[in-house]
């Protein structure tokens, strides 16, 4: 038979020698609806096969030439595939020629006299059952190429746990052999803990019809591997079991937790880890009447480290950073036992790092914790070569003291670390309720500052510099006052640091540079001898790469001549990168522009560099002034700079004269410039003009 049984009508070989035999076989199959092919004798019968492709072959034994065995055999030997079922006709129910018959290839036999009525039905019945046989067949290897393709390991197990039979996929890891298992108990297999609950599931599939899985470990081959072993059943006391070793997908999942979970940069947890982590020691400690605390690592000035030796080195920092970090809070020196309350250390991101210090008995443990940080960050870390020394600001909350959800925990030991900033950095403090007002405090003023430009509310006093030898005003400095529409004058002292902080001072020194720069042109304007405008340039604004532009377009806007404007800087600002130092001064000495040195004596200057940095003038910080003339050493001191810079060919200026006497003194000294309050306070542009006329109007004609 050429395929399973169709539609279309099925066609029975009939092969006897007897025509009536063939022409009774023949009315009774075209009954029920069969097609029929006959044949006289065996040769015959075996041509017509081979010609006709019959769905049946009803085959007499006795026949000439070529019996029915003989047919029978020959019909199995061509068959390529499914076989065609073939009946046997025999003389008499003889036992042997009934089992001659199936060894030949038969289907089934019917014995003589033939039971004519039931023949036709008969034909029907063996049809239908080789249709369902070779239906079978086809299923059989479909499901064959199904299984071939898939690696798991197949078994069934009975509602008892013992192994009907195994079968063992294409991963060796993921089975054993069929031999080990079949016959024998789950426990006898596997180990107790893993088959106890392969058998609850297998039980609970078997009663709930539903499919379950149970994810286990084995060693196998010196190594971990994973599985998972779905049930599903397969009748009332018997369960199908499909084994997978899911060990690379374990391993995926592991990778894309430590995504989700470490800091990709230093390999410790990240932010969602430490809030969950949190989490869980919130509920801990609320469940069980227990205190812990959150410490916020700030590194101090860090993004200098990135701005001047590159992000590769304050990567490699932060690596150390976190390195040391857990060698310091490592769990012996904590409170609690840190391996059982998950992770204590994390980095959230940037410079910054949180520690959890769990059942904290004693508000000291915490501090105690951060003043061991405090000191293992202040060891010097070689990093690519360089020894670079750091320092760290820490902020402390406390559960249940100052808060009891994670946001506020975190928010407050924040809040903490900034307050440390502010008292000097390398600092660690506790987090109190006034501190949240100092810090809205804090953003309302820098809110302010914000708008201050554009409300046109800062403003610019000028202080007289004079010529010590004449008295003459030779110059003024420029100062930047804020005039807030709520709180009144606000200090430089409290909105100057804000800037630098925030990097508003950028655009204020912008401001403050085309401001002065106007007001000189215009006190240039008014007489034959005009004044120098200084200028204070902050830390930032040196290192922004469009100072030289600002400057230029500054002094292009306004007409000054660039040598009456004086730009002061600290000794700290040029020190910060030396290298960068002298190509930014080689840029604004190219404009034309005076170059100073402001507060002098306060830094760490060496001089080597303030011979290659080349500046005009030196000013005194006043806290070498005010002592004078009394203190003898800020006498001594006061007259080594004003003879060093004389001997560098700069011009001196002393910052808070306050007194006629220290005034005489500076002038014995050789000082050549002054300012202070004896000498004239921050004043508006008006007062100031109002001053050079006067100073004009005393010059001579011929100055004039």
């Amino acid at each position: 038979m050429a395929s399973p049984l169709s539609p279309k009508r099925g066609l029975v070989l009939v092969a006897d020698d007897d025509p009536v035999m063939r022409l009774l076989m023949r009315e009774m199959l075209e009954q029920v609806g069969l097609d029929t092919l006959e044949a006289e004798d065996g040769a015959q019968a075996l041509a017509c096969y081979r010609g006709m492709a019959p769905d049946l072959v009803l085959l007499d034994v006795d026949m000439p030439a070529m019996d029915g065995y003989a047919v029978c055999r020959a019909i199995r030997a061509s068959e390529t595939q499914a076989a065609v079922p073939i009946i046997m006709v025999t003389g008499s129910d003889d036992l042997e020629a009934v089992t001659l018959a199936y060894e030949e290839g038969a289907t089934d036999f019917v014995s003589k006299p033939i039971n004519w009525p039931i023949l036709g039905h008969r034909v029907l019945y063996v049809l239908r059952a080789s249709d369902a046989i070779a239906r079978l067949r086809i299923a059989d290897a479909q499901n064959r190429a199904v299984l071939a393709a898939i690696p798991d390991t197949f078994f069934r197990l009975d509602k008892d746990g013992y192994y009907l039979d195994y079968e063992q996929g294409h991963d060796a890891h993921a089975g054993f052999a069929s031999e080990h298992c079949a016959g024998r108990h789950l426990r006898d297999v596997l180990p107790h803990d893993i088959a106890q609950r392969l058998l609850e599931q297998a039980r609970a599939v078997l009663e709930q019809q539903q499919v379950r899985s149970v994810d286990y470990e084995l060693v196998r081959h010196d190594a971990i591997h994973h599985f998972e072993a779905r049930l599903v059943a397969t009748g009332p006391d018997e369960v199908l079991g499909l084994v997978r070793d899911i060990s690379e997908r374990k391993r995926t999942e592991e990778q894309i937790r430590r995504l989700a979970y470490c800091d990709s940069l230093t390999g410790i947890p990240n932010r969602q880890a430490f809030l969950e982590t949190l989490e869980r020691e919130l509920t801990r400690s609320r469940h069980g009447g227990k205190k812990f605390a959150v410490l916020f690592m700030d590194l101090d000035s860090f993004k200098r480290i990135n701005d001047t030796l590159g992000h590769n080195v304050g990567d490699h920092l932060l690596k150390a950073v976190s390195e040391r970090l857990r060698e310091t809070i490592r769990p012996s020196d904590l409170v609690s036992r840190a391996e059982q309350h998950g992770n204590n250390l994390a980095r959230l991101g940037g410079d910054e790092f949180t520690i959890l210090i769990p059942d904290l008995e004693r508000v000291e443990n915490a501090l105690n914790v951060a003043h061991r940080v405090k000191e293992a960050m202040r060891r010097p870390f070689l990093i690519e070569g360089h020894e670079i020394f750091v320092t760290a600001s820490i902020g402390i909350s406390l559960y249940p003291e100052d808060g009891e959800d994670c946001n506020s925990l975190l928010k407050y030991a924040d809040t903490a670390m900034y307050h440390a900033k502010n008292c000097g950095k390398n600092n660690a403090k506790l987090y109190s309720s006034s501190l949240t007002m100092q810090i809205m405090s804090h953003v309302k003023l820098e809110v302010g500052l914000r708008r201050a430009l554009q409300n046109h509310e800062l403003y610019l006093l000028y202080q007289p510099q004079i010529d010590v030898p004449s008295g003459q005003i030779v110059g003024v400095e420029a100062l930047v006052r804020w005039r807030h529409p709520e709180r009144g004058i606000i200090s430089p002292t409290e909105f100057i640091p804000l800037a630098e902080e925030t990097g508003l001072i950028v655009p204020i020194g912008e401001w403050v540079l085309r401001t002065a720069c106007a007001q000189a042109r215009s006190w240039a304007d008014m007489g034959p001898q005009p004044v120098r405008m200084a200028v204070n340039l902050s830390a930032k604004q040196f290192k922004d790469d469009n100072l030289t532009q600002v400057v230029l377009t500054a002094l292009q806007e306004t007409g000054l001549a660039p040598g009456l404007l004086e730009l002061e800087l600290t000794e700290g600002t040029l020190m910060d990168d030396a290298r960068a130092t002298m190509i930014t001064l080689d840029q604004l000495r190219g404009i034309g522009v005076y170059l100073s040195i402001d507060d002098f004596g306060t830094g760490y200057s060496s001089m080597n560099y303030l011979k290659r940095f080349d500046v005009r003038a030196l000013k005194i910080d006043k806290s070498f002034i005010s002592g004078l003339p009394q203190d003898s050493e800020n006498a001594a001191i006061t007259r080594a700079i004003i003879a060093m810079a004389h001997g560098l060919k700069m011009a001196v200026v002393a910052e808070g004269v306050e007194t006629d006497e220290q005034l005489v003194m500076l002038e014995h000294y050789g000082c050549d410039l002054a300012q202070g309050y004896y000498l004239g306070h921050p004043s508006p542009p008006e007062s100031i003009t109002l001053m050079l006329r006067n100073q004009y109007a005393l010059a001579s004609p011929a100055t004039l």
